[in-house]
């Protein structure tokens, strides 16, 4: 009987530890992916809105019934330029986050996928870069002397390259090559499809907020 309680007590002892321990490595694991997050976002705000200074503080809206984020754009002389939109949709297998950078004339400057986990191969290919040197001249490259100032700059992904310069009407995806609408990638519909109504409801939502804002209590919208 003693021995029962012994064990007892030994195994009981064992769990508390085993659960402080994963508790300690959750923490640490949760502040590693929000500080990579956090990296990911500050990275790729400068990357699709080159021409703003700063950003303004994260502030909360409304889209597809979840909260978004929006940060405002602002220029070297403290103007406003544009705004950042942050949302988040179901894809064809992972939820898939969208940062869309939104000009004073209401295009599109630029999109980056900050998060997603589709089909590799297939939805994956949102992130896909494609490539523009052959072999050799990679090669070449890697015994060159002075630095190529073109490639400082990273590359955009071709899929989400086509949301530059389309207004929220161009938003609906195709399977065809248009310069009026959004070329979905072949075999991966459902992730085309979902990135762009990320984009779409983020800003057609936006614009209502801050139209309902501007609107005077009482007069007509």
């Amino acid at each position: 009987m003693k021995a029962i309680v012994h064990y007892g007590a030994v195994l009981l002892v064992f769990s508390g530890l085993a659960g402080v321990g994963l508790h300690g490595v959750n923490a640490l694991t949760k502040d590693k992916i929000a500080a990579a997050q956090q990296r990911a976002l500050t990275e790729g705000q400068r990357q699709i809105f080159p021409a703003a200074a700063r950003f303004g503080e994260r502030c909360a809206f409304t889209a597809g019934g979840k909260t978004a984020y929006y940060f405002a754009a602002y220029d070297a002389s403290g103007a406003c330029i544009g705004y950042e939109l942050l949302h988040t949709v179901q894809g064809y297998q992972s939820p898939i986050t969208v940062l869309t950078a939104l000009g004073a004339d209401g295009r599109i400057v630029g999109i980056k996928v900050l998060g997603q986990a589709e089909t590799p191969g297939l939805g994956a290919e949102i992130d896909a870069v494609p490539a523009t040197k052959t072999l050799w001249q990679a090669l070449a490259g890697w015994v060159r002397r002075a630095p190529d100032v073109t490639e400082s700059a990273p590359a955009v992904p071709a899929f989400q390259a086509q949301f530059a310069g389309k207004t929220v009407a161009q938003l609906h995806v195709v399977k065809q090559p248009s310069a009026e609408a959004i070329e979905a990638i072949a075999g991966a519909t459902i992730t085309s499809e979902a990135v762009t109504k990320a984009v779409r409801e983020a800003i057609t939502e936006f614009e209502a907020a801050r139209a309902a804002a501007a609107t005077p209590q009482g007069s007509a919208p």
